[in-house]
């Protein structure tokens, strides 16, 4: 009996032992590694670049990419280009490491030592179920100002630093409620716009500001690669009160790296004054409505477009009431015009122009019609118009044209024309006529009192 039970004991520990040294089915859990360092890793001159590079290490694979944040370190630019990330593969241990690296952009701008805090990192490796969140670690950065420009706000090295301003609108009076907008632009030579310090444009008594977003580029040519690097700041200051206000003077400081000196840069400052309109609002907005912050709207309305607006009313009230006038004054003008037209082509002058055109061109057919359209338009020459009606007083030249359009009528050859001498000679017997006509018409009545 004590020998059975010893052996099933022996059994038991057999067994234990075996399926303790049998090999696992299931695939081990991924795991994550994270590293920095700084490039170069000792003290740097301040404004100059620092790369930390960020390498994210699992022993599996990532199935998206990791979610890279952008961090703050104070008195210094940080930034993250938009680089392609470095593939990682490497043993480590005896284990394969797969990964990816990036590298983020550090300029001091202070001589000081600076603590780059940890940040988290979303990372995604293959065989797990739920993201992954990894801490980078804890960073020193040393950075030495040269002799000179230990007393600066901000260090900025460049070879060249140019700056200019606007002020819009250029007015030295503005009313309540308008805005003057300050933008002031800078321009570094051979270096990144991402690098140059923001123009100090603080708060002025009296003036709400709002500041827009900066605007940064770089300017690149063919060959040369960076030439310059731009970056512009705009403020917006709006007047809600009277007053006269100043902007005042901003002074830009920087380091020049071929002098290994500090220079500045003075802009002027800028005054003006606001006042409100003389007119007064339509509407008194309640006091309780301006303390709780309701949504509101001050309409002011100026003497001038009051008057304007009275008169497009007036004008319009005037055009309904006289419309059926005016639509009747349209047509008889209209029609008017047209009967001006029709009596002037029919006229005349008309008559006398075709006939001068045809007459040039020496054809018998088309002169004989101008020639008597003309007379009936004329009303010298009778009605029906006669050629013989004429009066000659032994004028060759009409004698000669009465001639020639009995020669053409009676089917022989007409002579040839000079228009010349006949135009001269119908006018001159047009003329004749008519003082014939006044002559022997009777003296029209005397009045009768």
């Amino acid at each position: 009996m004590t020998a059975a039970f010893l052996r099933l004991l022996l059994l038991i520990a057999w067994l234990g032992v075996a399926c303790a040294s049998a090999p696992a089915f299931a695939d081990p859990a991924p795991r994550t590694l994270v590293r920095a360092h700084l490039e170069p890793t000792g003290p740097v001159v301040a404004g100059s670049e620092v790369k930390l590079v960020v390498d994210l290490l699992t022993t599996t694979w990532f199935t998206e990419a990791p979610n890279w944040p952008l961090f703050t370190v104070p008195d210094a630019i940080v930034s993250l280009p938009d680089e392609q990330a470095d593939n990682l593969s490497e043993d480590i241990d005896g284990v394969r490491w797969f990964g990816v690296s990036r590298a983020y952009r550090i300029a001091p701008q202070a001589g000081k030592t600076f603590d780059i805090a940890p940040f988290a990192i979303t990372v995604y490796p293959g065989g797990t179920t739920a993201p992954v969140q990894v801490m980078t670690p804890a960073l020193k950065l040393v950075a030495t100002l040269p002799p000179g420009a230990e007393g600066m706000s901000t260090f900025f090295p460049t070879t060249r630093l140019t700056a200019t301003q606007t002020i819009e609108p250029v007015k030295e009076h503005i009313r309540v409620g308008d805005s003057v907008t300050r933008t002031i632009t800078q321009s570094a030579a051979g270096t990144e716009s991402m690098l140059i310090p923001p123009v100090n444009l603080g708060d002025v008594d009296g003036l709400k500001r709002y500041a827009k977003p900066p605007a940064t580029r770089n300017i690149v040519q063919d060959r040369v690669g960076l030439v310059a690097g731009e970056r512009t700041d705009s403020v917006t200051y709006t007047a809600d009160h009277n007053g006269r206000f100043k902007l005042p003077p901003v002074t830009i400081e920087w380091w020049n790296t071929k002098t290994q000196k500090k220079e500045t840069i003075e802009l002027p400052g800028v005054t003006f004054s606001a006042s409100t309109a003389r007119e007064k609002p339509l509407f008194e907005i309640p006091v309780e409505a301006m303390s709780n912050g309701f949504p509101h709207r001050i309409i002011v309305i100026h003497s001038r477009q009051v008057i304007v607006g009275c008169a497009v009313l007036l004008a319009i009230m005037l055009v309904v009431w006289a419309r059926v006038r005016v639509i009747t004054f349209l047509r008889r003008a209209w029609k008017h015009a047209i009967d001006a037209r029709k009596r002037y082509l029919e006229g005349e002058a008309v008559a006398w122009r075709r006939l001068n055109d045809v007459a040039r061109q020496g054809d018998w057919r088309q002169i004989v019609p101008a020639l008597y359209r003309w007379m009936d338009r004329t009303h010298e020459f009778g009605h029906p118009a006669r050629l013989e009606s004429a009066v000659r007083a032994d004028d060759t030249g009409v004698t000669q044209l009465i001639d020639a359009v009995g020669a053409h009528y009676a089917g022989s050859v007409a002579p040839e024309l000079h228009w010349k001498n006949a135009e001269t000679a119908l006018r001159r017997a047009e003329k004749k006529t008519r003082l014939q006509h006044q002559e022997t018409q009777p003296l029209p009545p005397l009045n009768k009192f």
